[in-house]
């Protein structure tokens, strides 16, 4: 995976490390561990999804890119929690919220045993989590067709990244928004793959 990441452009060494840190087969139930090596999108529960880990490097590598800064970070959807944990061995603090309950248990039990720069919240994550902003950067691992203002408000005003999902031309990218900069979003030229398995 390391040498398509980087014939794919991503050179930055702090995402490799940080993938290599612990295995994914940490944040998958059980009936899905043998899997955890497969660079596939698996349904975890209902509509929750631990996404492929080169899609979360491609997310991250773009986040770094626009952003050096790695002091706050926010994460809308926290999944199975693997791309959460590879952020908190990149980030000094992470921010996480997830809607779904079962996830939310799921992960929250995770996060308790292996890292204390994790804080997850239970809601919804539309409107982002204004008490602790500014952020350095917001990762949204999902489709927007729309993103509240109150998003884009809550990054830190010199120099925050958001990192979405875009529909372009009936398939899907990953888009940046920077403030330090013209205001525009960006699209990536990174695809993305919404195999999955469940």
């Amino acid at each position: 995976m390391h040498l398509m990441l980087r014939k794919a452009g991503i050179i930055d060494d702090r995402i490799y490390q940080a993938i290599s840190f612990l295995s994914r087969s940490n944040f998958l139930p059980f009936k899905f561990a043998g899997l955890a090596d497969e660079d596939i999108n698996i349904e975890i529960f209902e509509n929750i999804f631990a996404s492929k880990t080169s899609e979360i490097a491609k997310m991250i590598h773009l986040g770094l890119s626009n952003n050096h800064n790695t002091k706050t970070v926010l994460e809308i959807g926290t999944g199975s929690g693997w791309q959460t944990y590879i952020l908190s061995k990149i980030y000094d603090r992470v921010y996480t919220i997830e809607i779904d309950e079962i996830a939310f248990d799921f992960t929250n039990k995770i996060f308790k045993n292996i890292n204390n720069r994790i804080v997850s919240k239970l809601g919804d994550g539309k409107e982002g989590w204004i008490e602790s902003a500014p952020y350095d950067a917001i990762y949204i691992d999902s489709c927007c067709d729309v993103i509240s203002k109150n998003i884009y408000d809550q990054l830190n005003k010199d120099n925050g990244v958001l990192v979405y999902v875009k529909e372009f031309d009936k398939k899907q990218y990953f888009y940046s928004f920077s403030t330090n900069g013209n205001l525009s979003e960006v699209k990536s030229q990174f695809e993305v793959q919404r195999t999955r398995i469940n």
